[in-house]
């Protein structure tokens, strides 16, 4: 993506109301309580700053949140009715991984989450490396993620070549 068409989408922002969005049901970041009071305080004082990236769910008919869900419950904690978004009108298996991506630049997120995120991309079709690419993970980092749930379902497709033949015996 050029440097035009990066700043283009920043221009693209809209407001909406706040009951127009949704979050999504499988990201693996949380938010200390602590820190949700400072997120609070930062937005009355120096004003919502960021707009929340989203992507159009057509079964809710709603924005589902890609990154922006502790500013998103910020708001509502705030009294807010309004939100400042911008949609990327991305597929449902890209704004999972945008969302993880997204985690992953600015810190820490939950083991067992991430585990059932690549789980879940895989399930969608996407191929491993495909994965670690899109999430900036090293394949050593991703196999450990999918061994959190157990070997069995970490190697349940994986394809195995035939290393020997029985002589006499088609296998």
């Amino acid at each position: 993506m050029d440097g035009d068409t990066i700043i283009q989408r920043a221009k693209d922002a809209f407001v909406v109301p706040l009951s127009s969005l949704i979050s999504n049901n499988y990201n693996p970041n949380r938010m200390l309580s602590r820190e949700m009071d400072l997120l609070c305080e930062a937005i009355k004082k120096f004003g919502f700053l960021f707009p929340i990236i989203t992507s159009w769910d057509e079964e809710h008919q709603k924005y589902r949140i890609i990154d922006g869900y502790h500013r998103f419950e910020a708001l509502k904690r705030i009294g807010a009715t309004e939100v400042t978004i911008i949609d990327l009108k991305l597929p449902y298996h890209d704004a999972i991984q945008l969302t993880i991506l997204m985690n992953r630049i600015k810190g820490l997120h939950r083991v067992e989450k991430m585990s059932d995120i690549v789980v879940k991309l895989g399930d969608l079709g996407l191929q491993d490396n495909e994965i670690c690419e899109n999430l900036g993970m090293e394949t050593e980092e991703y196999l450990r993620l999918k061994q959190q749930l157990g070997i069995a379902h970490a190697f349940k497709d994986h394809v195995y070549s035939k290393s020997w033949d029985v002589e006499g015996k088609e296998v």
